[in-house]
């Protein structure tokens, strides 16, 4: 059985991954990031996804719509 695509979750899956490695590589001494630029990529990541979901969910809904009319006439 296929599931749907989320391109929210994806997307937020990157982000977390991508919040991760700046965090491993900051604590190795590798990169030197400030203390708040980690702490504003995940709510600005959250806030993305959100709005991803949305318009996901609408392209999702007008494809629905315009399936269920062609198939009336």
């Amino acid at each position: 059985m296929r599931h749907p695509f989320e391109p929210a979750r994806l997307l937020l899956g990157l982000l977390m991954l991508g919040a991760a490695v700046v965090a491993l590589v900051q604590a190795h001494g590798g990169w030197d990031v400030p203390a708040w630029a980690p702490a504003a990529m995940v709510p600005a990541g959250v806030l993305l996804v959100g709005v991803l979901g949305g318009v996901a969910r609408l392209v999702r809904r007008a494809v629905r719509a315009r399936r269920g009319s062609g198939d009336q006439d």
